[in-house]
Formats: C-alpha cells, structure tokens, sequence
C-alpha cells in the first residue's frame, strides 16, 4: 500500500481514480487547486502524486515544483484524450510518466504499480552504489555486487514487467554490460581500487538513464539495464551512448565495454512464441558473447520478439 496524492479539480474524475486506486489497497488524498496540492506534497509526503494537465489546471506546473523540492516523488501526468504530444510535455516536465483519457482502471493501476516498483529499485540502486563507495574505504575483500534479496527483487521486477508489457502493449528492453577484458583490466586491481572502478562505471550508466530506467551490478564486472516502455531503435540509441560512456571511465583509461541487447514488444496480432523473463535474459547473454567475440567495444542484439504470448 501506497499514499497517493490525485490533484484533480473534476469531483467526477477524481472520485473515479480515488476508487481505482483505493481498489488496490492505496491510500489516497485529494487536492483541487494545484497550490493546494503543492502544499499537501511539502506536509504528507505522499509516495507518489497524480496530477490532471487542463486548460484550467496546471499539473505540470506542479510536477516541476515537486521536481525542485522533492525530487524523489514520483509524478504521473494525466492527459486529455485530444492532446497530440503528451510523452514530450510530461518528459520537459519532469514527469517519469503520463497517461492520455479516456482512463481504465487497469491501465491506471498497472502504471501507479509500476511507477512503484521502479521507485523502489532506484532505491535499492542507490543502496548498492553507497554500499560501494563505503567499501572503497573500508577496504573490501569482495566484489560489489547486488544482494541476494536485492537480485530476488530485481528478478521478480523484470519477470512482472515482461507480463505487464504484453498485457498493455508496451516495448521493454534488457541490456547486459560488461567491461572488455575483465580479468586482465579490472579484476587485478587492488579492492579499492576494483570496487572505485565499477562504482565509477555504474555512476555514469544510472547519469545517462532516465528516471525509470533500472541499472544494477548483478554479477562480477557485469551490469543489467532494463528499459521500460523502450522499443528495440529507442533500445539500441541509450545501448550506444552507454558504450560511449564507459569510455570516460577514469579510473580505467582505455576501458571499453560489450552490451547485449534483448528487446520485448507485443504485436498488434497474436503469435505462437513464448517469450519469458529468462528466455530475454539468455537472448542478452548470448547477443553479449556475440559483442564480445567480434573483439568487443560494441552493441550486439537481434530484432525484437513480436509475441502474445508470455510464458513463466
């Protein structure tokens, strides 16, 4: 359960999305003015706000002031069914996401559960690159890598994501990184050092990342990226300005990386293929070793898995 904040200056909509929301055990507040809603954020700190964008009612006005005094909070944008642009303007507004009318419970509580899930591993992202840098002064004596209950989670996140995007028609993506020629560049590095190393790597993947974007260490010298709501084009760009990224790493001159790519969008028809959490996994592991054995320092990934159907 969740408290959420529904500015909406419409009784009739606002009702509406109180009990789609309150249906799935969320606590709910609501705020009329966006003045009065800006005014609940600083008081409650809800976990999450929704707000309309009207001709009479401001919501991305308030998503920018929330952006500025608390910028962890979550903003989803609603949208008139006649509003051409909508992903642009929530995007200049700082919203990590919008939804254009006629709303559906479905699709408001899926994306309000999303929102949170996302929230939550950005956290536990931040957790592990404390974690890392407390290490690089303790001096460690294992590799940074995600906890057990911290993978689980992570696990069970992108599993719940591969179902969800076929259910709602939404491309998801799933990078794996790793640094070329692990053994020989990092690994032998003193633990300070390595751990410096690969909490560097990982500042500068989550830095070229938008919001809801997910980027963790899950295995030794090797990071996981999940894209929501990113089509295999959109998928190949962030895959390549990582690449870039990895170049400016300082604490390893000359670093370079691999990535395999694994892209999910549900077509309009339904098909016969299964498509799963592991078997998208095992598609960027095998297009990673692809990167790899061409001599690294690239982006490898076939074109995407056009399916219905979804297997566990």
């Amino acid at each position: 359960m969740a408290f959420i904040l529904v500015a909406e200056p419409s009784a009739s909509v606002a009702g509406a999305l109180r009990r789609f929301l309150e249906s799935a055990s969320h606590e709910v507040t609501l705020a009329t003015d966006v003045r009065e809603a800006l005014e609940r954020v600083r008081e409650l700190a809800p976990a999450m706000v929704l707000a309309s964008v009207t001709e009479s009612f401001d919501g991305e006005w308030l998503c920018r002031q929330v952006k500025e005094e608390a910028p962890a909070i979550p903003v989803l944008l609603l949208y008139l069914p006649e509003e051409e642009q909508p992903e642009a303007r929530s995007s200049a507004a700082g919203a990590e996401a919008c939804l254009v009318g006629p709303l559906k419970r479905a699709t408001v509580v899926s994306c309000v559960s999303l929102m949170m899930q996302l929230s939550k591993a950005r956290e536990m992202v931040s957790v592990v690159r404390t974690e890392m840098q407390l290490m690089q002064h303790q001096g460690p004596r294992r590799e940074p890598t995600s906890s057990g209950s911290d993978l689980e989670f992570l696990k069970r996140l992108l599993f719940m994501e591969v179902k969800r995007s076929r259910r709602y028609r939404y491309p998801i993506a799933y990078l794996l990184l790793e640094p070329d020629r692990y053994a020989e560049h990092i690994a032998p590095l003193p633990a300070a050092q390595r751990t410096s190393a690969l909490a560097e790597i990982l500042r500068r993947l989550t830095e070229s990342l938008r919001d809801i974007d997910v980027a963790v260490p899950f295995a030794e010298g090797r990071f996981i990226v999940f894209l929501p709501y990113t089509p295999f084009e959109g998928a190949v760009v962030v895959a390549e300005r990582l690449r870039q990224r990895v170049k400016e790493v300082e604490s390893v001159p000359g670093l370079t990386a691999s990535i395999g790519l694994a892209v999910f969008e549900p077509s309009a028809a339904k098909g016969q293929a299964q498509v799963s959490f592991g078997s998208l996994m095992k598609e960027a592991g095998d297009s990673l070793r692809r990167a790899q054995a061409a001599g690294g320092d690239r982006v490898e990934g076939g074109r995407p898995v056009l399916t219905e159907s979804v297997s566990e």
